[in-house]
């Protein structure tokens, strides 16, 4: 015969594979709101490693979703030198931008914790026995005896829980002006292996960012 077991340590497997992304968030617009909303605006992003081409990517999908166009500011201003603050105004009026996107972004990178082991493995036997029957007039008595060999194997699988916790500001400034339009600041925190990495978490921010902006009327309504 052959059996097969499966046993569950410390923890549920499914504690450590769920999870979620929540993005807290409270922004702030001036009071004094350009005449019409903004339309085209470059980002400058600054973040550790992969998450800010991350967050970069994040800023032009959102905008476009917004019918805003949006680009890296850098493609505008390679950092090769140093830019006067007139040089930067006249090129950006010259492109036609309303607003310069500041993005900032603290991680505490991923973290993960021991969450338990998942023992799992088979178990094989054979048997083998005997016995004898013995009669006298209308009694009988039976005696047996037997072997059972087995054979087992089994692996142990460690689980982990993973988290993530970002910080960040933002600001949306007037291109024309240099004054402040709107700034905000916010925290992301994620939780499980498919919810930590830079993609969900730039995601989850920007949009958290592009929805206050356009619920404040500074950006263009939807692309229908």
């Amino acid at each position: 015969m052959q059996i097969m077991f499966r046993l569950f340590a410390a923890v549920a497997t499914a504690a450590t594979v769920s999870g979620c992304i929540t993005t807290s968030m409270q922004g702030y617009a001036d009071r004094e709101l350009p005449a019409k909303p903004v339309q085209r605006i470059v980002a400058l992003v600054t973040a550790p490693g992969p998450l800010a081409s991350s967050i970069q990517a994040s800023v032009v999908h959102e905008a476009a979703k917004r019918g805003v166009a949006a680009q890296d500011v850098l493609l505008l201003f390679p950092p090769t030198r140093t830019y006067a603050d007139a040089e930067i105004r006249k090129d950006l009026g010259r492109q036609g931008v309303d607003g310069v996107l500041l993005i900032n972004v603290g991680d505490a990178g991923v973290i993960r914790e021991y969450a338990g082991t998942v023992f799992s493995g088979q178990y094989s036997a054979s048997s083998v026995g005997g016995g004898t029957v013995s009669s006298f007039g209308n009694t009988a008595s039976v005696s047996s005896d037997g072997t059972t060999t087995g054979t087992m194997t089994a692996t142990a699988t460690p689980i982990y829980r993973y988290r993530r916790q970002t910080a960040f500001t933002a600001r949306l400034i007037e291109a024309a002006s240099g004054r402040n339009l709107w700034v905000a600041q916010g925290q992301v925190k994620a939780g499980g292996l498919l919810f930590v990495g830079d993609g969900a978490n730039a995601a989850s921010s920007v949009s958290a960012i592009f929805d206050d902006l356009q619920s404040k009327g500074i950006i263009g309504a939807a692309a229908s």
